[in-house]
């Protein structure tokens, strides 16, 4: 889809504290084998911090950037990976009386690791038809510390789990980046990657999250992993191309390319190689510190090289991502101006 006059004005983040592979290793949570494998350094453990605290902090942050009143907002979208909080019971109503935001229209969605893009898109369109909308504010939040999950070896092969909450205050007026477009496809012969032979009826939270596991059956009932790999590195590039094209840039004049926050060697699989991109232009060096943060690997990295001065004016930023589902998508983006924020 391509965009006009659809703005980034400004970007939060928090970030919990950061606990190294290393130190995994010594208490028996990860391997080396595994860290020399994936490449990821260390990752953010949020403890016993409710993810939508997480994301309440990271809007605070956004709307002080952007000196935005929260009361004026148009639009507040949430996305987030798993659950937030007691069954039957919805994040969007609290962070709006959190924030101030009384009588916002707010959706949430649950797109997997893609649901920053996916509320992106979705917020594009209500921007667009709503003539009375001029702002839109998406976070996003996860903690993953649970009992049936284990961040350091369940999410697959080279990913490791962090948590963190970020947000994006978007506009129509202005800001120090233009939306040029956004794209997004999904691939339906890949939703059992992720399911395995978990049953689809569990209402006593008795399965785990083993997406290894569920990736191995998959595998050999259905499609080999190579074909699987060979199918998403494909659909990833068509869904890129799309939105390279929409937004009139050629793969050669990206600055900087976002991706989800995985190892090494997926990132190059799925991304760099099929495209051309030398991994010096990838989020590798900042993904690897961090780990894989959910929903919120774009918003995050895209403010680390904001307020670290590595994009400037006149760059083209590339947001790729990829979910359960099977989800690809793809936005680019025009830097307009320096991080006021990191001024």
């Amino acid at each position: 889809m391509r965009l006009e006059n659809l703005y980034l004005r400004s970007l939060g983040a928090y970030l919990p504290e950061w606990m190294s592979s290393k130190r995994a290793i010594e208490q028996g949570l990860y391997d080396e084998v595994l860290a020399l494998d994936s490449g990821v350094t260390g990752t953010l453990i949020a403890g016993d911090m409710p993810p939508v605290e997480m994301a309440v902090a990271a809007a605070r942050d956004a709307l002080e950037r952007g000196e935005q009143k929260a009361a004026d907002l148009g639009l507040v979208v949430y996305a987030s990976v798993i659950g937030q909080g007691p069954e039957m019971w919805y994040p969007g109503g609290y962070l709006l009386r959190e924030l101030g935001a009384a009588g916002t229209p707010v959706f949430e969605v649950r797109q997997g690791c893609n649901g920053m893009l996916a509320a992106l898109e979705l917020a594009a369109c209500y921007l667009h038809t709503s003539p009375e909308c001029d702002t839109a504010l998406l976070a996003a939040a996860d903690n993953f510390n649970s009992p049936r999950g284990d961040r350091w070896r369940g999410y697959g092969p080279g990913t490791v789990i962090g948590d963190a909450g970020s947000a994006m205050l978007l506009s129509a007026s202005g800001g120090f980046a233009e939306v040029k477009s956004v794209h997004q496809s999904t691939v339906p012969e890949l939703e059992g990657l992720h399911r395995g032979a978990e049953p689809l009826f569990d209402p006593h939270g008795r399965s785990t999250v083993d997406m290894m596991r569920r990736a191995r059956h998959f595998s050999q009932a259905e499609i080999s992993l190579n074909e699987v790999n060979q199918i998403i590195g494909e659909r990833q590039a068509d869904v890129i191309n799309r939105s390279l094209a929409e937004a009139g840039i050629g793969v050669d004049e990206i600055s900087k390319v976002i991706y989800v926050n995985q190892g090494r060697y997926l990132l190059a699989q799925f991304l760099l190689d099929p495209l051309g991109i030398p991994e010096s232009k990838s989020n590798w060096d900042f993904g690897r510190t961090v780990g894989h943060l959910g929903a919120s690997d774009h918003a995050v990295t895209l403010d680390h090289f904001m307020t670290t001065g590595q994009l400037g004016p006149g760059d083209h930023v590339l947001l790729a991502g990829a979910a359960p589902g099977f989800v690809v998508s793809s936005a680019v983006l025009t830097i307009n101006a320096p991080a006021p924020w990191a001024l």
